[in-house]
């Protein structure tokens, strides 16, 4: 079982723009999401029945959702911009930008951070 689909993807965000690229970015996305939360997101979305479900539970299915449109939206910033994120330092005078490279590790951090801050107080996260 998928965590989302295309039809969800686009439907709230507009970072990736054809289907194709999308699965190809989810089938990253997925594998993050399954090792930072040792399958438990899996887990919940596979037993998760919208029509008994509880408002916890009916959150903690969104915040599942939510987190990998985030994760997908990260690796996508990343592939396109090939080197690095954000700007180091702007100025004014001639106007001239530098830009910080981001290591893989770095990288690495902010999908954890993604997930940590998505899935908390869902149980999900674990001890991440």
């Amino acid at each position: 079982m998928p965590y989302i689909d295309w039809e969800y993807y686009s439907s709230l965000f507009d970072n990736i723009t054809d289907e194709k690229a999308f699965n190809r970015t989810y089938a990253k996305a997925e594998v993050y999401m399954d090792r930072y939360t040792a399958m438990r997101a899996r887990a919940f979305l596979k037993a998760y029945d919208e029509d008994n479900a509880t408002d916890f539970q009916n959150m903690t299915a969104n915040a599942v959702k939510m987190t990998m449109c985030e994760i997908i939206n990260n690796i996508a910033v990343h592939e396109a911009s090939e080197m690095g994120t954000g700007i180091a330092s702007v100025s004014n005078e001639g106007y001239s930008e530098s830009y910080r490279i981001t290591t893989a590790s770095e990288k690495e951090a902010q999908l954890l951070c993604i997930i940590r801050n998505g899935l908390s107080g869902t149980g999900l996260a674990g001890a991440l």
